[in-house]
């Protein structure tokens, strides 16, 4: 089991967070550890591998709560299904920009609304909400930005700007996708399966070999739109939650 003091949280949660990381091999008895983390900690969140429902009920007896499922999906980006020509005549391609200044993350941000991303577990924590999951993501993406390790990339189409994707690089010209939604006015028009399918064509003419991104079982659309473009399912985790104060 791997622990992790996820101090970086304490501006978004005003509380002390805890990550861990049960790993498939471990016991039930590894459970016996978190016990004086409870009063280290006041929210801590658990990850916990695919069939491993004993650790499941074990940390639910400790006062743990299911948040959702955690689907990692995989696509191979030098092998993407070209468009047909009927399709490539009749679409107006959608254009990705870089953010590449301050001044123009900061325009993207301000387009992110609370309600950006009301399938994510912090949002429908009862205890957390909405606001607080649009606080933490806006810091996630500005604390990317600023690392230098990111890419972030805003979507126009027919001048329009239609939404964003936040993704962080990894080795092997493997890129992981983070965060990724169309605004407001471009959602529920039947735009998701394209917004996917076209930034990974934009992904492999940048170079990029591998896409990795993580599904929530509550976000269903999500799912549906990742493998109808060509996606695998890879891994399974279950995420609990403990709030201790």
């Amino acid at each position: 089991m791997k622990k992790i003091d996820a101090y970086w949280e304490k501006r978004n949660f005003n509380k002390k967070v805890l990550e861990i990381e049960i790993d498939a091999e471990d016991s039930t008895d590894c459970l016996v550890a978190l016990e004086d983390d409870y009063e280290n900690y006041e929210y801590i969140v658990a990850k916990v591998p695919k069939r491993r429902i004993d650790l499941v009920h074990g940390l639910e007896e400790a006062g743990f709560r299911f948040m959702e499922t955690q689907m990692e999906m995989t696509i191979n980006l030098t092998k993407l299904t070209e468009p047909s020509r009927f399709t490539k005549a009749n679409s107006e391609p959608i254009q990705f920009q870089t953010i590449d200044t301050i001044e123009r993350l900061e325009e993207l941000l301000s387009n992110i609304d609370d309600n950006l991303f009301v399938t994510d577990r912090v949002s429908l924590d009862p205890i957390l909400g909405a606001s607080l999951a649009h606080k933490r993501y806006v810091n996630w993406i500005r604390d990317g930005f600023l690392s230098g390790n990111a890419l972030i990339v805003e979507a126009t189409l027919k001048s329009n700007k239609i939404g964003f994707y936040f993704f962080l690089k990894g080795k092997d010209k493997t890129i992981h996708a983070v965060l990724a939604s169309l605004y407001n006015n471009y959602r529920r028009r039947a735009f998701g399966i394209r917004f996917a399918k076209e930034v990974l064509t934009w992904l492999a003419d940048a170079g990029y070999t591998k896409m990795i991104l993580i599904v929530s079982s509550n976000n269903l659309e999500a799912l549906r739109a990742y493998q109808f473009v060509g996606f695998e399912m890879k891994e399974i985790n279950y995420i609990l939650r403990k709030v201790t104060r």
